[in-house]
């Protein structure tokens, strides 16, 4: 598995939470993390936590690649998610910038 092997472990990210605020879904394999599934690109860096609104776009193209939210299946390799321990320590590479 080529997870902790991205360049992007050298950009700055931010950790933001907003539960607020609306979160699209991004492949964990995606070096840089800006890629929605929808399509929507962002053009910062911010990471967010605990978001309460999943944009519906994202949601439609995870589910219409065979993939349902909480299956732990990337919809794009159809190969298993990280479990909770490893996302939460490429989060914490990222926001450490190492």
């Amino acid at each position: 598995m080529e997870l902790g092997l991205s360049p992007a472990r050298a950009a700055t990210y931010s950790l933001i939470e907003n539960p607020g605020k609306l979160d699209h879904l991004v492949c964990c394999r995606d070096v840089e993390w800006r890629h929605a599934l929808c399509g929507y690109i962002a053009k910062d860096t911010s990471l967010m936590h605990d978001s309460d609104i999943v944009c519906t776009g994202c949601i439609e193209a995870a589910e219409g690649m065979g993939a349902l939210p909480g299956d732990r299946q990337c919809p794009l390799d159809n190969r298993p998610c990280p479990d909770e321990a490893e996302m939460q320590r490429m989060i914490d590479e990222r926001i450490s910038g190492t």
